[in-house]
């Protein structure tokens, strides 16, 4: 298993988020921001970044009630990353 840190999940979530809107959103994506409003991400596109998380990151993503907290900044989701990928 290869070590991953916060600003490795976050390139690579940017490039998933990147590959979801067909455009790079790389300047885009701030820390704090609620990167699904910056990004005007709809329903189809939340469910394609929760696939998504299972096959890039492995991790399983709306099975538990802080799963919904993670998509309030490109943080939160890094740290939920982290901590799934470390179990």
């Amino acid at each position: 298993m290869s070590v991953r840190t916060a600003e490795s999940v976050r390139d690579r979530l940017a490039a998933t988020l990147s590959l979801i809107k067909k455009r790079d959103v790389s300047a885009e994506l701030d820390r704090d921001d609620d990167f699904m409003r910056v990004l005007n991400l709809d329903s189809l596109d939340a469910v394609e970044l929760t696939v998504r998380l299972g096959s890039d990151f492995g991790i399983e993503f709306g099975a538990e009630p802080e799963d919904l907290d993670a998509l309030e900044s490109l943080n939160a989701l890094v740290a939920l990353v982290e901590r799934r990928a470390a179990r």
